[in-house]
């Protein structure tokens, strides 16, 4: 059970430290292509944004409306993980350091896996929130990206050596 627990949250920790494939494709500096960083950053042309080059980039209505929220689902959902990961980590180790005691009782039992539950709600929940406010940051760019000509698309139509599919980016 402990080493379940130490898996999940080595690789919940990796997966928090990636990094988007836009972001390392040519590390983000394509002049006038918008990157989303995977850290809640933003960059372009090999720079990192600062809040108002992003409210002028991305617009008034696509600032407030997504980009502010999905920060704060961004920062939240850490902040919620992160406590209810420390948490959970504290509780399983108390809860199997005495386990062989003679002293436990069916109510302790009880209140140990209404705990574990109850952190591992806000781990979870805390999560979530993380990876949906990350996609909805994603989102953003490559709603700009497509607005601005920068997203990759298919056609069919004509092509170079004659008709055919054809991937623009």
């Amino acid at each position: 059970m402990i080493l379940i627990t130490k898996f999940i949250l080595v690789a919940g920790m990796i997966l928090l430290s990636c990094v988007t494939a836009l972001a390392q494709y040519n590390g983000g500096s394509q002049s006038g292509r918008l990157y989303y960083t995977g850290k809640g950053d933003f960059s372009m042309g090999g720079s990192t944004l600062s809040e108002e080059a992003i409210h002028n980039l991305i617009g008034e209505e696509v600032y407030y409306n997504t980009y502010v929220g999905a920060q704060k689902q961004r920062r939240t959902g850490l902040i919620l993980g992160f406590i209810g990961a420390g948490i959970l980590t504290a509780d399983i180790a108390f809860y199997a350091a005495t386990i062989d005691s003679p002293h436990i009782h069916e109510r302790d039992v009880v209140l140990v896996s209404s705990l574990v539950g109850s952190v591992g709600f806000t781990l979870g929940a805390g999560f979530a929130l993380y990876f949906i406010g990350k996609n909805r940051l994603k989102w953003i760019a490559e709603d700009y990206n497509r607005r601005n000509g920068y997203a990759a698309v298919w056609q069919f139509g004509p092509t170079r050596s004659g008709v055919g599919l054809s991937l623009s980016f």
